[in-house]
């Protein structure tokens, strides 16, 4: 048939009736007088002529990307990374990385989808968001799914707790000022006041919450005075409007309900000499034990003193020839490593806690 500039239309049927096929092909590009046709009722070359004024589509193909992360946890079962997938194309969203774990002994499936959804049919706004958090857990009902969603262009907003040691903390501002941790610190908190000049440094507000207990006093006072000290953090917490804390070697044991609170968004770094060496000098006993090996576990705080899900843990070699000082030196060179790796990771959205044990994607 012959199509309305001149072009020639050849049509090709299919035998099923809701299977037709066009293939429309225009004769070199020609009508019948020879010349080209004219197309400007098709497509204009100049976006102005469009009706919404060549706006709309250049501002999501030029505009910045907007990047999301979704974490999924839940039973082993066919059709939940399809389905997963479907609903994000169904959005209008692109999936730019995606990595999975299964455990089937125990029926269980993790998932890491990293998504760009600057084209998303619902826009960027608020709305648009609740409007996506609305299609995941449509998913997620069906498959009877735990999942988080962040979004990317919101940094974290992190928290520092400190006493007198001085490595990590300078090691994670470095970091983050080298842009290694994609945060933001806006406070740091200690409960001693030794540290300050490093807040000062950095230009970061350093707050001194002493805990004041005296030897003297009972259990129930020890633990009204904790309360008290915790209750000022936790306003702190709230007023920077903090998503993450973490315990750069910040040596008081916190609350039970404390940990309840924060378990899921608070790092800790210990040594790997705990439990067999706790308290005071941990690596003059352990020069003394002879040991062969010390490391640094980083893991997500709970009310079982050091026990929570472990993210990162390393190790490193001692000898005959090592003093205290040279252990101590490796012990603070490893708990730097393991606790940015961490970081970096739960800043990134690659860890995913189930019980009490990690998922680490990408690792």
């Amino acid at each position: 048939t012959r199509g309305e500039e001149g072009g020639w239309v050849d049509v090709m049927w299919s035998s099923s009736p809701k299977r037709a096929l066009t293939r429309a092909r225009r004769s070199v590009g020609r009508n019948a007088s020879g010349k080209r046709p004219n197309m400007s009722h098709i497509a204009s070359k100049d976006p102005s002529s469009r009706s919404d004024g060549g706006r709309g589509r250049r501002e999501r193909q030029t505009g910045e990307p907007r990047e999301a992360t979704l974490l999924v946890d839940c039973p082993d079962a066919k059709g939940v990374v399809a389905a997963s997938a479907t609903m994000l194309y169904g959005q209008g969203c692109n999936i730019i990385e995606t990595d999975q774990h299964a455990c089937p002994d125990a029926g269980l499936f993790f998932q890491r989808i990293h998504f760009d959804y600057s084209e998303c049919y619902l826009g960027s706004s608020e709305a648009a968001i609740a409007g996506l958090e609305a299609a995941i857990e449509s998913v997620a009902d069906r498959f009877d799914m735990k999942w988080s969603l962040s979004l990317g262009n919101k940094p974290k907003r992190m928290a520092v707790l400190v006493s007198k040691f001085d490595h990590c903390l300078y090691d994670i501002l470095l970091r983050k000022n080298s842009k290694e941790l994609d945060c933001v610190i806006p406070v740091i908190i200690s409960n001693h006041d030794d540290l300050r000049h490093i807040g000062e440094q950095f230009g970061i507000p350093f707050y001194h919450l002493p805990m004041r207990i005296d030897r003297n006093f009972s259990e129930e006072q020890k633990l009204a005075a904790k309360h008290e000290q915790e209750s000022e953090i936790e306003l702190l917490l709230k007023q920077y409007e903090i998503d993450v804390v973490v315990l750069a070697r910040y040596m008081q044991v916190l609350s039970d309900d404390f940990c309840d609170r924060h378990q899921a968004h608070t790092i800790n770094i210990h040594h790997s000499f705990l439990p067999a060496f706790e308290g005071g000098y941990p690596y003059h006993r352990a020069y003394d034990r002879g040991v062969k090996i010390i490391g640094a576990t980083a893991h997500y705080i709970t009310a079982d003193l050091d026990a929570g899900p472990i993210i990162d843990q390393d190790v490193i070699r001692i000898s005959h020839r090592d003093s205290v000082e040279d252990m101590i030196q490796k012990g603070r060179n490893l708990e730097r490593s393991v606790l940015s790796r961490a970081l970096s990771w739960h800043l990134e959205d690659r860890v995913l806690i189930h019980n009490n044990k990690t998922v680490v994607f990408g690792y």
